[in-house]
């Protein structure tokens, strides 16, 4: 009987019936019957249900074999998304049984590897096999799929040779290959085959444009799009969405407006993913007017991405607050959405909404991207909230997201940058996976934190382990040496970095290499080092050089480097103060006095320095002589019994540190009631004896505090942590990390 006296099944349940019939006929054995059930069938199974798959493939198992009822179940297993075992099993069977291989066969196989990502070498035996059992006719039919196979594996050589192999190129092959490469990251080589195709369409122009976007280049996008338009060739809604994503990188709003109007002129279907690209563009082009208008347009609705598009582009405009009232009217929400809110919030330097978001979202179910858990670990890492990178560190341990170098490397530098070396040194070591940019972090942390010897020997490491060091590496090094006096070693590492590297020192190794000289006492091979330097030197190297003014008292080149400054930063009042004291310290009454006036006349008041602590997840404030904490008594008292042991040890407060006219009585009772000391007295009463009292200051840390922090941290048997405005100072049993040079 002929397969046309058989009705054609449109749905799974029709094809159920007509399975019944066959059988009850005997003519399920017939095979243009059994062709017509199972072609029938694979068209209506679902790609959601792997149920119909099972089915499909246990009818097969049923029929007599043939080409086309192999190829009919390869067809059903790229319908439902399966892997590639299952497909391989079927080409092994096929190949047992001695049923020859189509093109429509290898079509359907290359298909399903390259969506399930089969290992490369099989792949590569399946392309040998193809070449060996089809016809040189057949190849166009299957040079697309095998190109795509090999992109989605990330294989752009193999793809290039097998587009390359085709005996008669297509425009889809040509497309392919465009598209595939673009998507790689080789968008130079990408546009250079663009200008060899023969025939150039949409979908290869726009797998371009779309790329270009994505690579942050978005000028080479604009000029892709104009390219189009001199072809002839009518953009459609993808392309449109790609140049979109362009114009907000470049903040062009006339063109995105153009981009809206030619979206209506041409009538293009505003689906949602053209809706968000519209609302997306117009916010980070700053109107917000316009972004409401599509907003409102699109009816809102459940679906998220709109909402998402529009708290989006309110964060980017530092509009939190809005960004949240949108977040609160929401009726469903998604990982993007809390995402987008949480980084708005860091950015915002709200760290502690972005964690209480971060948990919401732990309760709803959603799991936070990496980027997103980047952000919060590098929040924590600037603000020194170690009990919430704890936090995420443990969050990172149950998984919630997929550790990688990336997460390993924020998570080592949040730790370094809350003075735990310990933990982060832990973290490092448990990386199974690193990069030069985990090296970095590490040297750097180190380095940071005083530890100086050991960042070198963490740079003698990270070479034996085949690392090559970037600039960012010699800075970290550099910032070693110089936190930890070892000016030889600078020198050796910035000559190394020069010669054998070839690499030009940025202004930050330069300014590692004055701060080093200055520090040393060799003011004059520092001031020749600016004079040589092939760019003007900013702000921060001209202070390091005045800070060793100070120290090494020489009053005439710190006059000279405080006209530079003031010319830099005619507001900042560190220069000022620095100034004043130079003065000070060499007895020159009449230009101190002159500072102090030049302050008032322009209206430059000193930073007010103050220290903080967290106890119980409650950070605490203090500033000099401060009596507001609900437990001042019990501070003061504290105070009393420090001072009492400290005299008991021979300490003597440096009172050359108070530059006011007051008796030295005065000024002994000004210095002992510093903040940091007052944080400490607080930490002593307040911390386990186990636990170390780790203080954050926002300036440098005094002379006379450094001297006294020591022998407290020998007294009460306690380590003491002190983040001052430029390193770590780690006391333990009477002596500083940093070894009195800092």
């Amino acid at each position: 009987m002929p397969p046309a006296a058989w009705p054609t099944p449109r749905s799974v349940r029709q094809a159920t019936e007509l399975h019944a019939l066959l059988t009850a006929s005997g003519r399920l054995i017939h095979p243009p019957s059994a062709r017509h059930l199972l072609n029938s069938l694979v068209n209506c199974i679902s790609p959601t249900d792997p149920l119909h798959l099972r089915y499909a493939l246990s009818l097969f198992d049923r029929m007599p074999t043939s080409t086309f009822l192999f190829d009919s179940a390869l067809r059903a297993c790229f319908r439902v998304s399966a892997g590639p075992d299952r497909p391989i099993l079927l080409y092994r069977r096929m190949r047992r049984e001695g049923v020859p291989p189509d093109a429509f066969t290898f079509h359907f196989l290359f298909k399903c590897c390259a969506r399930g990502r089969a290992h490369a070498l099989l792949c590569q035996m399946l392309h040998a096999a193809c070449y060996r059992t089809t016809l040189p006719s057949a190849l166009p039919l299957i040079a697309s799929s095998v190109i795509h196979m090999y992109v989605e594996l990330g294989l752009p050589g193999d793809a290039r040779q097998a587009f390359h192999e085709i005996p008669i190129k297509d425009a889809v092959a040509w497309t392919t290959v465009i598209s595939g490469l673009a998507k790689m990251g080789l968008l130079d080589e990408a546009r250079r085959l663009m200008a060899q195709a023969p025939a150039r369409n949409v979908v290869s122009w726009t797998g371009l444009i779309s790329a270009y976007s994505r690579a942050g280049r978005a000028a080479e996008a604009v000029d892709c799009f104009n390219s189009i338009l001199s072809d002839g060739i009518e953009p459609d809604e993808v392309t449109v969405i790609g140049m979109l994503s362009a114009c907000a990188q470049l903040k062009d709003l006339e063109f995105g407006s153009w981009l809206h109007m030619l979206v209506w002129e041409k009538r293009m279907l505003t689906r949602d993913k053209l809706v968000v690209a519209l609302i997306d563009m117009y916010a980070k082009c700053g109107d917000i007017g316009r972004a409401w208008e599509i907003f409102y347009a699109s009816g809102r609705g459940r679906r998220p991405q709109p909402w998402n598009a529009m708290i989006d582009g309110y964060c980017k405009l530092g509009q939190v607050d809005v960004a949240r009232s949108l977040f609160d009217q929401m009726e469903v929400r998604d990982a993007i959405t809390f995402n987008s809110l949480i980084t708005g919030y860091i950015h915002g330097g709200r760290l502690r909404e972005a964690i209480i978001l971060f948990m919401q979202m732990r309760r709803h179910g959603l799991r936070a991207d990496n980027f997103t858990m980047v952000s919060l670990l590098t929040a924590s890492a600037s603000l020194g909230a170690l009990p919430q990178g704890r936090a995420l560190h443990a969050c990172i341990e149950q998984r919630l997201v997929e550790p990688d170098v990336f997460l390993g490397t924020a998570l080592l530098d949040m730790y370094m940058k809350c003075g735990r070396v310990e933990e982060a040194t832990a973290v490092f070591r448990r990386m199974s996976v690193r990069d030069e940019h985990t090296w970095s972090a590490m040297i750097g942390g180190l380095a940071f934190n005083g530890m100086g010897k050991a960042a070198l020997e963490q740079f003698f490491w990270m070479k034996c382990d085949g690392f090559h060091p970037t600039s960012v590496t010699y800075i970290a090094v550099l910032t070693a040496c110089s936190h930890s006096c070892l000016l030889d070693e600078a020198r050796l590492y910035f000559d190394e970095m020069r010669l054998l590297h070839n690499m030009s020192p940025r202004i930050e190794h330069y300014g590692c290499m004055i701060d080093l000289l200055g520090r040393s006492g060799r003011l004059d091979e520092a001031m020749g080092l600016v004079r040589t330097m092939p760019m003007q030197p900013n702000a921060v190297i001209w202070t390091s050089i005045l800070s060793a003014c100070r120290v090494h008292k020489d009053v005439d080149l710190a006059r000279n480097v405080a006209d530079h400054l003031l010319k830099l930063e005619p507001d900042e009042d560190a220069v000022y103060v620095q100034m004043y004291n130079i003065y000070i310290d060499s007895r020159q009454w009449e230009d101190a006095s002159r500072i102090r006036r030049l302050m008032e006349d322009r209206g430059v008041k000193k930073t007010a320095g103050y220290s903080s602590i967290a106890v119980a997840g409650q950070v605490h404030k203090f500033v000099v002589g401060d009596r507001s904490h609900p437990q001042i008594m019990e501070i003061i008292a504290m105070m009393e019994e420090i001072t009492r042991r400290l005299k008991s040890v021979g300490y003597s407060p440096i009172t050359s540190q108070i530059t006011v006219d007051v008796d030295e009585e005065e000024k002994e009772h000004t210095l002992l009631a510093h903040s940091e000391k007052l944080a400490i007295a607080f930490g002593l009463i307040s911390l386990a004896p186990n636990l170390p009292v780790h203080i954050i200051k926002n300036l440098r840390v005094c002379e006379d505090c450094h001297s006294a922090i020591k022998l407290i941290s020998k007294l009460w048997n306690r380590e003491i942590i002190v983040r001052d405005r430029s390193r770590f100072h780690h006391f333990r049993d009477g002596a500083c990390s940093c070894n009195n040079f800092w």
